[in-house]
This record gives C-alpha cells, sequence and structure tokens, in this order.
C-alpha cells in the first residue's frame, strides 16, 4: 500500500505533536511544511509545554479553539511526583488524546536515534527521550504515527511494525499482519 504524507492528513480529525526541545533548522522547516496539511476548523491539535517542536506549534495554532496545551506543572500530571514523571505523564496524555485509527495522527520529530529498550507499549516508556517515548506508546495503543528523521539517523526496528517512506526525511509506522500457522503437517 502506497501512502503520501497529504493523504495521512486528509480524513483527520485530531494530530498531535511530538518533538525535540532543540529542534534543528530542518527539522522545523519539515514541521512547517506539514501545518498546511491539518484541516482547519474543527480538527483537535494537540501538542505539550515544552520549548521546540511544542512551541512552534503552539505558536502555529494560537487562537484556535481546538488547541489543546497539556503542561506538565498541570497539578493533573505533577502532583506527589517527580518532574521527570511529570513530563511522562503529559506526553502519555497528549498521545492519548489524538483518535485512534485513520481519524488520528502522531506526528514526531525526535532529535535523534531512539534509545534502546524503547518499543510499542501501552504504557509510556522513553528510555530519556520524550519523542520516541510517544511513538512508542503511540503506536502501542493503535494511533497513527508519521516520523520525521534527521539526516543519518534510521527508523528503530519494532517488532510488529514497519517503516513506510513517504519522502523528504518522513516516515509512517505501519503494523505489520501477525503470522498465524493454520496447520501442523
Amino acid at each position: 500500500m502506497s501512502h503520501s504524507l497529504p493523504a495521512l492528513f486528509a480524513s483527520v480529525s485530531s494530530v498531535g505533536f511530538s518533538g525535540s526541545r532543540a529542534p534543528s533548522p530542518a527539522a522545523v522547516a519539515a514541521l512547517r511544511s506539514v501545518f498546511p496539511m491539518v484541516p482547519s476548523g474543527s480538527c483537535r491539535v494537540s501538542v505539550g509545554c515544552a520549548v521546540g517542536v511544542d512551541a512552534v506549534v503552539r505558536d502555529r495554532f494560537a487562537g484556535c479553539r481546538s488547541l489543546l496545551v497539556f503542561s506538565a506543572a498541570s497539578p493533573r500530571f505533577s502532583a506527589g511526583v517527580p518532574f521527570v514523571a511529570a513530563l511522562a505523564r503529559r506526553s502519555a496524555a497528549c498521545v492519548r488524546s489524538v483518535a485512534a485509527g485513520s481519524r488520528g495522527l502522531l506526528v514526531v520529530l525526535p532529535s535523534g536515534a531512539c534509545p534502546r529498550g524503547v518499543a510499542p507499549s501501552a504504557s509510556f516508556r522513553g528510555g530519556g527521550s520524550g519523542s520516541w517515548g510517544s511513538a512508542a506508546l503511540a503506536a502501542g495503543l493503535g494511533r497513527r504515527v508519521v516520523v520525521w528523521l534527521p539526516a543519518g539517523v534510521v527508523a528503530p526496528a519494532w517488532a510488529g511494525f514497519a517503516w513506510s517512506a513517504l519522502g523528504s526525511g518522513w516516515f509512517l509506522l505501519v503494523a505489520q499482519p501477525r503470522l498465524v500457522q493454520l496447520c501442523l503437517f
């Protein structure tokens, strides 16, 4: 099945963003290139409270009634936990706000390679990378994920998933059907 970046955005009702706190100029350009693809009006846009990619998204969608900003400083995420845990809770809530299936899309712009041990799961585990942790959680929850990779960074090999190149550094994470042995000889 072939995919294109504009086609991924065509039917979405919610888009989430996650990315580096210190994005390169190329990452910011890639991020801005998808903004016109986000359906205007009723499409919910979810993003965190950090600098970098989050701030670029918040600036672009400031004033939109459908913008949801998840703040790690909110008592909802920070009550009784260290700040690092509040960041993880915030990121997980942002990912969960993205609609499942073709109605939602998580856009991720990490600054580097996926840390060892990070893999699709129904709970947040970023190994020090909120971006990759968000992508893995989204995949584990059945959300669609598109990732922009900096030059020289290779997408992780995640069991049960493959990466489909979309061009210009963008990749779609695609769940692979599980092979089932139908009979024994």
